[in-house]
C-alpha cells in the first residue's frame, strides 16, 4: 500500500504552496503527513473518472460523495 494513503498529500482539498499546507474543509493549517476526518477513500469526487456528476467508468450519474464499489486502496485495479 502507498505510504501516502490517507494523508493530506493525497487529498485534493488540501491547498499547498511551498511549505504551507491548508486543509480546505476544516480551514486549518496542516502538513503533508497529517490526516483529516473528512478524507473519504474511494469518494467519487476524488476519482479521475468522475466528471460533472457522471462516472465515466460505469456510465452512471453518481452523487459526488458516494464511495465506489471498485475502489482498491492498494491501487491494483
Amino acid at each position: 500500500m502507498d505510504e501516502s494513503y490517507g494523508k493530506c498529500r493525497t487529498c485534493r482539498f488540501c491547498i499547498h504552496r511551498d511549505d504551507i499546507w491548508v486543509c480546505g474543509p476544516e480551514s486549518r493549517s496542516t502538513d503533508p503527513d497529517s490526516g483529516c476526518g473528512r478524507w473519504r477513500p474511494g469518494c467519487c469526487e476524488n476519482c479521475r473518472s468522475y466528471s460533472g456528476g457522471r462516472c465515466s467508468l460505469k456510465g452512471q450519474d453518481v452523487y459526488p460523495m458516494d464511495v465506489c464499489s471498485d475502489f482498491d486502496p492498494s491501487g491494483v485495479r
